[in-house]
Order: structure tokens, then C-alpha cells, then sequence
């Protein structure tokens, strides 16, 4: 069986840090704060035909106001809904956040612990794994695992716990279904998909069917190319299903979000993409935000965004082989705020790199708390500084 070891068995242990220093101003005062990311990844080959790959992150930040210390928080909350159990978020001895001194906190996260068994054609992952879908920046198709645009760490996708079964047929055609299990293994609390990805020509197809929490998802992902521009659609249809007692909740209880997206390759230098998305689950009266949040399909599908008509453009511009600037914004075109996040990068070295970034965020700011003015508006505009070393 493969889980013994053998004289074959081979393993593999690799360090990866971030350090980001950041500073956000809000109207009435400035917050400082210190974030850092230290992981650790295993890999092990017990057989030509079964590893084991084990990955776990320490997050020690450092905050200079205990009152925004929940704003620091590495993954937003919805990334961690499919695990059956799961370790404690912050480690023991974190202190209060009540005080209102400078605080300092240890998350932990036990990112990925799964076996990957090959067994002709099929391949087998059971346990803690990245399971992602779509192609767009923001897909309606991956309900499984989604990245917050507000996460600080967006560099590794959270680990749900899952067992999935791929199997390759032809060179071009690739099916493939799982179980996604959520807290203490109930039904309620689960998932399931099943996908095929085929090429059509210059095509890229990959229909999907899921189910999660007693809810069913059909959706599409296209990915072509027309003469030099690139074309990426991901939409899905979502069928909500409300418990009795959320069946007052406004709305139809049938969604279809999309986005369909633009890229070119100006030259070997300058990239650039246009995305428009749909979100039906949201509102385009900014006066609604906060209410229409609150309802159930917020609860169930990785909604994030609380508007309904959005571009998203972005551009990457490689100087030379050592410096890269990027740039990409979240515009609300119903109220008009925007979320624009600009950087440069610097590959100091084999191991290291070196990355600065601007976040500045326009629209009406919100007078009173109980509902806002704009999307973006009240967010604060920060500066990053990061350190990245790999090993």
C-alpha cells in the first residue's frame, strides 16, 4: 500500500516569507501595521504513484489600534466554510482586543494536508486542497473557495477539505467530480461538483454543475481567442434555496452573476484586460448596501461585492527583467466609487523580491452608520511595502 514508507520515498521541505509594512488613512486617523507570512511546505513521494503534500502558515502581525485589529485578519471568512474541523484561528495568548494599546496577534492556518494517488488515467487528491474555478477575476463559478479583493494575503488560495477524482481522456478532454466537506460533515454544511474541460479549436470549454449547502449552481467557463485579443466568459445560474424561516427575504431566488472579460498582448511588454461583471445578488442603490447584505443568498454564495454593475480593468507593464508595474481598479458604476490598487516590483534576486504598492479608494463617504453613500468611498487609502523570500 502506498501510505508505507519505502526505500524509494523521497521528501521535499521549502520556507516561503512575506513581510508587509502598511499604513492606511482613514478621515478622522492613520493606522500602522506590521503583517507577515511565514509557510512552510512539504512534499513527499512515497511511491512512483502516491505523495503527500503538507503546508501550514504562521501570520504574526503587529497593530497599533486594538480597535481595527478584526481589519487585519488574513483571509476573509468565507474562505474557511468547507473544512470539517479546523485549528484556532488566532493562536493562544493573543491579547484582548478590547485594550486600546498597540496589539499584536499569531494567526495560524493548516493550509494543505492532502494524498494525491495515480492510478492510470485518474487521478485521486484526499484531504485539505486548493480547489478553484473560473477564469475571470471575480467568478461566479468558484463557490467553493473564493479570494476576497480586500484580503491582504491573496498569494496562496485557502484549503478546503475535499476528495476529488480527475480523469484524463484524450489529449484534450478532462472530467472531473468531488465532495467538498464543510463543518462536523453535514450535508447542510457540504458540497459537490462535477466538471468536463474540452477544447474546441482555439476554444477552452468547461461546463460545471455543483450543489452547496442545498443549493445548485450550473455555470460555464470560456476562454478563446480572436485574432490578438483574448475573451474570458464565466457565468453561472444559481438556484437558491431559503430555509422557511428566510423565505421572506426580497429577491428571486434565481441568480445569474457573470463576467466576461477582454486581454491583449500589446508587445512583449504591455499586457492589459477589461472585465464587466454582473452581480445580480447585489443592489444599485448605495443606500441598500449594508440591508441587502444582510440577506440569505450573502450567506450562502461568495458574494463580495455590494453593487451590481462593475469594470475592472488592469494592466501589467514588464520594464525591464528585473522591475514589473501593475495596476488594476474595482469601479461601481452605479455610485461611481472606485478601489484602485497600483505597484511596482522588484526581483532583487533568485530568492528575493521586493514590492511597493498604492491603494486609493474614491466615492461618497457615508454620514450616517447605518447605511453608506458608496461602495468604496469609506475605504481607507494605504500604502504597502513587501517583502517576499522564497527557499
Amino acid at each position: 500500500m502506498c501510505f508505507i514508507f519505502t526505500p524509494q520515498t523521497s521528501a521535499e521541505i521549502s520556507f516561503s516569507t512575506k513581510s508587509l509594512i502598511a499604513t492606511q488613512k482613514k478621515t478622522e486617523s492613520t493606522t500602522n501595521y506590521l503583517f507577515n507570512r511565514i509557510r512552510a511546505q512539504s512534499y513527499s513521494e512515497l511511491t512512483e504513484n502516491c505523495s503527500i503534500e503538507i503546508e501550514y502558515e504562521l501570520f504574526p502581525s503587529l497593530i497599533d489600534s486594538a480597535s481595527d485589529i478584526t481589519t487585519i485578519s488574513i483571509k476573509n471568512t468565507k474562505t474557511r466554510i468547507y473544512r470539517i474541523t479546523d485549528l484556532n484561528r488566532t493562536l493562544p495568548g493573543t491579547p484582548d482586543s478590547s485594550s486600546t494599546s498597540k496589539q499584536w496577534q499569531v494567526e495560524q492556518n493548516l493550509d494543505r494536508a492532502f494524498v494525491r494517488l495515480q492510478s492510470g488515467n485518474l487521478e485521486y487528491l484526499l484531504g485539505r486542497q486548493a480547489v478553484s474555478f473560473g477564469g475571470a477575476l471575480i467568478s461566479p463559478t468558484d463557490v467553493f473557495a473564493p479570494v476576497s479583493f480586500k484580503a491582504l494575503d491573496q498569494e496562496f488560495r485557502a484549503g478546503v477539505d475535499a476528495v476529488r477524482i480527475i480523469g484524463a481522456f484524450g489529449e484534450t478532454t478532462e472530467i472531473e467530480g468531488g465532495i467538498v466537506a464543510g463543518k462536523q460533515l453535514l450535508p447542510e454544511n457540504s458540497g459537490a461538483y462535477l466538471r468536463t474541460h474540452f477544447l474546441e479549436g482555439k476554444t477552452d470549454l468547461t461546463p460545471m454543475m455543483a450543489v452547496f449547502q442545498n443549493n445548485q449552481m450550473l455555470g460555464l467557463t470560456l476562454q478563446t481567442e480572436m485574432d490578438k485579443v483574448g475573451l474570458v466568459f464565466d457565468g453561472a445560474m444559481v438556484l437558491q434555496r431559503d430555509s422557511a424561516e428566510e423565505s421572506g427575504d426580497e429577491g428571486s431566488k434565481y441568480w445569474t452573476p457573470w463576467t466576461i472579460g477582454f486581454n491583449l498582448n500589446w508587445n512583449e511588454k504591455l499586457f492589459t484586460m477589461l472585465e464587466i461583471h454582473q452581480n445580480p445578488m447585489g443592489t444599485a442603490n448605495p443606500k441598500r448596501f449594508l440591508s441587502n447584505a444582510s440577506s440569505s443568498i450573502y450567506k450562502v454564495f461568495p458574494v463580495t461585492l455590494l453593487g451590481r454593475d462593475y469594470l475592472l480593468p488592469s494592466l501589467n507593464y514588464q520594464i525591464s527583467p528585473l522591475w514589473s508595474l501593475s495596476s488594476y481598479a474595482f469601479i461601481n458604476l452605479n455610485d461611481r466609487s472606485t478601489l484602485t490598487t497600483s505597484g511596482l516590483e522588484w526581483n532583487m534576486s533568485e530568492d528575493w523580491l521586493l514590492s511597493g504598492s498604492f491603494v486609493m479608494a474614491t466615492g461618497k463617504k457615508t454620514e450616517m452608520l447605518i447605511q453608506k453613500e458608496s461602495e468604496f468611498g469609506d475605504s481607507p487609502d494605504s500604502f504597502q511595502l513587501i517583502l517576499k523570500h522564497y527557499r
